[in-house]
């Protein structure tokens, strides 16, 4: 059973966060900012995705996005592989760069795209990298800047952005410089709805945020959309109705989180007590490995998810699939097993 598919299609608008792994830092200069930005540059041309806002933070980054006839998912795995790679090889470091899998909000355009655009050119500001909204307007790290001085940074859609507001192009620069600032008819939303959507999509169906924190459903979510309730339904029942569409199931995980230790046992001869006691013996290693391998590569659950089953911490998972040596035998074993 493959990761779930992400709401992503032609003309969808997606809030894309990147987080380096346990928090840790994905830039360490303004060399590496350059090279990162040289790169989106490629990917923009080669994907012909749209960017209205961005923000380089130390250990995140932040978009604002439309997809073209490209998936988003090509140019993010094209533009952080290729950071990755330069990343690990100017620094001598080696393993995963960035936290998981990087999210996504699908985002109700009309009526959310300028609210995300302050929010998250304001980023820099927020977390004290800048003191004032003037220095803010000399940051070279986000679009703001790029919307002010025309043709800075020509791969953003800053003229998009700008034609969202009436006037010339100097009275709208003044209308987006109020707005980023304090603006009564643009509401400035919780960072959490930002970040985390406003309703979200898993194994219970439609909630919204408050419900899946009263609930505490927080594991079975798969999908986050920041939009109304109308424009959420819509997207519910959306994705229902497409083809090779599904919302993951926990229990149908478990039974298959059970079949595979079920193979460890009869492959290995290592118990579920043994593949969490982090053992040191090369059967342990191996089947953890294997386990690591099966349930983030093939049944896409996280890393924090894994870890629990294993006793492992994030990188420890990270780790262990990365070491993970698939025979003919081994893979086949995980494709029956997850694809039931």
């Amino acid at each position: 059973m493959p990761r779930t598919n992400r709401l992503d299609w032609k003309n969808a608008v997606n809030h894309v966060i990147v987080r380096g792994i346990e928090k840790g830092s994905i830039f360490k200069d303004d060399r590496d900012r350059k090279r990162f930005i040289s790169r989106l540059e490629k990917c923009i041309d080669q994907t012909g995705i749209t960017v209205y806002a961005w923000a380089l933070m130390p250990n995140h980054v932040h978009f604002l996005t439309r997809t073209g006839d490209i998936p988003l998912a090509k140019f993010m795995q094209k533009l952080l592989t290729g950071h990755a790679n330069y990343f690990n090889h100017k620094y001598d470091r080696a393993g995963h760069l960035f936290q998981n899998r990087y999210r996504s909000i699908l985002v109700q355009a009309d009526r959310y795209l300028l609210k995300l655009i302050r929010y998250i050119h304001l980023n820099p500001l927020k977390a004290g990298i800048v003191t004032s909204l003037e220095e803010l307007g000399r940051y070279p790290w986000t679009g703001h800047i790029g919307i002010l001085f025309e043709g800075l940074y020509p791969w953003q859609a800053s003229e998009e952005v700008l034609d969202l507001i009436s006037g010339h192009r100097d009275e709208k620069i003044t209308q987006y410089n109020k707005f980023i600032k304090e603006d009564e008819s643009i509401p400035i939303l919780s960072d959490s709805e930002l970040i985390e959507g406003s309703y979200l999509l898993g194994s219970k169906g439609l909630l919204s945020l408050e419900e899946v924190r009263e609930q505490k459903k927080s594991s079975y979510i798969q999908h986050r959309i920041l939009g109304d309730i109308d424009f959420a339904r819509h997207i519910y029942a959306r994705i229902k109705d497409q083809q090779g569409s599904f919302l993951r199931k926990r229990e149908h995980e478990h039974e298959i989180i059970d079949k595979l230790l079920e193979f460890i046992k009869e492959y290995w001869g290592v118990s579920h007590t043994t593949l969490t006691s982090k053992g040191r013996s090369r059967a342990s290693s191996r089947a953890r490995e294997f386990m690591s391998y099966a349930l983030v590569n093939q049944l896409g659950m996280s890393l924090v998810d894994t870890g629990k089953i294993l006793n492992l911490s994030a990188q420890g998972v990270l780790s262990a699939a990365r070491r993970f040596r698939s025979t003919e035998e081994l893979k086949s074993a995980i494709q029956r097993i997850t694809e039931t």
